[in-house]
């Protein structure tokens, strides 16, 4: 374990485990995994028992690759995936069950966040892992006092990267500035939106080949012209040919090795309207003016309205009808407060955060954004994603 988790991260989750007497915590989401363990889980059906001896084990099912598995982590099987066995499901509840025995612990609750949904991805990302029915009851079972909700302590964990995560997230960003170099050299006339989404995720996909990175995809949405009047609602990837005299924006979420970044950028198409120019660099630099300001102790809708009311002194206040950023990092959203009106949150070392601003309308015939991820660091913050976001 020592090899692949975080020291800080260990702290806080024994901090959760002896401030509710709890016997162990369960993780099973994709994210979760990736948050505790630096694993990223080819089938989205391997659990996690961190139990209150801080001596982790983690079951995984047969089909699993242990090749994917860090160095460090104490596992076991379970046989789904395997026709022989009736009920894989029954084994690893069992297992655990034993296991809680084993160490003394069954007559302590345990506890992990009862909702199904919500979670990031797994390896295998064209469906929904295959969870079974009974899943949480079965769970709060394998304890003999059963299950207590700490839903909020175990959310809150999402909102710290640990000094592992955030060198995960540098090379998960490292990535991200491939798929920023390929959308600008591939906006230009002529192109569909869909040339430009797979040349993207192409050379993205490609980086699996390079040290250190086992998983790479990119999720791209190209909207151009009057389809980026809609890129504040929805973001989507069309046929639609781009054509000089337009903006076109490219929304990205990247998941490199279980770590994600959230970027947006925004290219202009040949020779583009003054308007245009001046809408475009508006979103810059009242992305620049809430950046600056961002350091520990600042409350989150500060930074929101920094860069609110420059859009709206320039008049286009009621085209930018968003939050400014989210939390990212283990999800494409992970869970936390966001850059809103409304959010009296402060700003913590460790957090990062996209700062997200943008004007789109029918009105105006067009669409602008420009996305960073901003980390906060002890006295200020540091933007991870400083590749090229204003190109001639």
């Amino acid at each position: 374990m020592d090899e692949i988790m975080d020291t800080k991260r260990k702290q806080m989750l024994q901090g959760i485990i002896n401030k509710h007497h709890l016997g162990a915590l369960i993780f099973w989401r994709p994210d979760e995994l990736v948050m505790t363990l630096g694993y990223m889980p080819l089938w989205g059906l391997s659990f996690l028992l961190y139990t209150a001896d801080d001596r982790p084990v983690l079951f995984i099912p047969e089909a699993e690759p242990v090749d994917i598995i860090p160095t460090g982590i104490t596992f076991q099987t379970f046989p789904w995936g395997n026709i022989s066995c009736p009920d894989p499901w029954e084994n690893l509840y069992n297992q655990m069950k034993l296991l809680l025995q084993q160490k003394n612990l069954q007559e302590l609750p345990v506890s992990f966040i009862p909702s199904i949904g919500g979670s990031a991805p797994c390896r295998m990302a064209g469906e929904q892992p295959p969870l079974p029915p009974g899943l949480i009851a079965a769970l709060n079972g394998v304890s003999r006092k059963g299950w207590v909700d700490v839903s909020s302590d175990l959310l809150n964990l999402y909102a710290y990267k640990t000094a592992f995560d955030i060198q995960q997230l540098t090379i998960t960003h490292q990535i991200s500035a491939i798929a920023v170099q390929t959308f600008y050299a591939n906006a230009v006339s002529g192109n569909t939106e869909a040339d430009i989404a797979a040349a993207v995720e192409y050379e993205v996909a490609k980086c699996v080949n390079m040290p250190q990175i086992h998983f790479a995809r990119a999720w791209a949405m190209i909207q151009s012209g009057v389809n980026a009047a809609w890129g504040g609602t929805y973001n989507r990837t069309t046929g639609k040919r781009l054509q000089n005299g337009e903006l076109v924006i490219m929304e990205i979420g990247i998941c490199v090795n279980g770590y994600w970044a959230d970027i947006t950028r925004t290219a202009k198409i040949g020779d583009v309207s003054k308007s245009q120019h001046e809408i475009y660099d508006l979103v810059y630099e009242a992305q620049k003016s809430g950046i600056s300001m961002m350091k520990p102790g600042v409350k989150m809708r500060t930074i929101d309205s920094i860069v609110r009311e420059k859009i709206e002194a320039a008049g286009f206040g009621r085209f930018f009808k968003h939050a400014l950023g989210h939390h990212v990092g283990f999800r494409y959203h992970d869970f936390g407060p966001l850059l809103s009106p409304g959010s009296d949150s402060l700003l913590e070392e460790g957090m990062l955060l996209t700062v997200e601003p943008g004007i789109y309308g029918e009105e105006i015939n067009m669409g602008v954004r420009i996305e960073d991820n901003v980390l906060i660091t002890d006295s200020g913050c540091m933007v991870l994603s400083s590749y090229p976001g204003v190109p001639d």
